[in-house]
């Protein structure tokens, strides 16, 4: 409760000191979980917000011990290709709060030019400094076979789509993604440990699309595994989307088992959920 009072001070002092800032200003709040700060960074209009994780080292002039200290006042620094962010502040037991502000680096702005990338306002050139994107990760990319348009580059830095992924994905069977599909497999936090464990229960051959598909909407390994456990061992990569659409949960089947209608098929599980008929059953 101290935490939360103490955060919410200090984004209230910062955006009444900086609410008239320009672009490149603004407030950040953070938390340390682990060895990884957590950071949001708001626009001195409070209508634009991003949050992106980065170790502690990462950040020069910040030390474990000042985040974990009773109360200090910080200052610190995130040096990127695309620019520096500076923070000013004050943390307390993980978590802190001040303001920041942004000096875009000339060199990446025309280095992107001489790429054919230009334009970019400050909002998303910030964007490129928070993600740690680089001129050499385009060329990378150019020498594998891509041409990114500029709204690519744009997605592909917001989700961290670098070369090493897509080379990583190459080798759990998923070579030549398209950059729209190494997108997708990031936004659904596709890696090689979640396509292994769904070949290990039985689910390979997915196309890029249907996998996914599955992890965008929530397909897990565990909640596969807890569906076997309740009998459900032979469903379709079609009926575990469709159940996690609709809510079919094991919770779900549970409580249905409960009421006595155990062992009730996959597609029958889904239709009720449909129809609504489930309510009825619930009363």
């Amino acid at each position: 409760m101290k935490i939360l009072l103490f955060v919410t001070l200090a984004i209230a002092v910062c955006f009444s000191a900086y609410a008239a800032t320009e672009s490149r200003t603004g407030v950040w709040t953070a938390d340390l979980v682990d060895d990884k700060i957590q950071m949001t960074l708001f626009r001195a209009d409070r209508n634009n917000m991003m949050g992106f994780d980065e170790p502690l080292s990462a950040y020069s002039g910040l030390t474990k011990a000042d985040l974990l200290s009773t109360a200090a006042n910080v200052q610190f620094e995130l040096r990127r290709p695309a620019g520096v962010i500076a923070f000013e502040g004050r943390v307390a037991n993980g978590t802190g709060a001040g303001h920041y502000r942004f000096t875009p680096n000339d060199a990446f702005i025309r280095e992107m030019d001489g790429l054919g990338y230009r334009g970019f306002k400050d909002d998303m050139l910030l964007v490129f400094a928070a993600h740690d994107f680089s001129p050499q990760t385009l060329r990378e990319l150019r020498a594998m076979g891509y041409q990114p348009t500029q709204h690519e580059v744009e997605e592909i830095t917001i989700f961290r789509v670098t070369p090493e992924f897509i080379r990583e994905m190459a080798r759990a069977g998923y070579a030549s993604l398209s950059l729209r599909e190494a997108v997708n497999f990031r936004v659904g936090r596709v890696d090689a440990a979640y396509i292994s464990e769904l070949r290990s229960l039985g689910y390979s051959d997915l196309s890029a699309h249907e996998l996914a598909d599955m992890a965008i909407l929530g397909v897990r390994p565990k909640f596969i595994k807890e569906l076997r456990a309740l009998g459900y061992d032979k469903l379709t990569r079609k009926q575990l989307v469709d159940m996690k659409i609709f809510g079919v949960t094991p919770d779900y089947i549970r409580k249905l088992a409960e009421k006595g209608y155990a062992n009730v098929p996959a597609d029958k599980l889904i239709k009720l959920r449909t129809m609504g008929a489930d309510k009825i059953l619930f009363k």
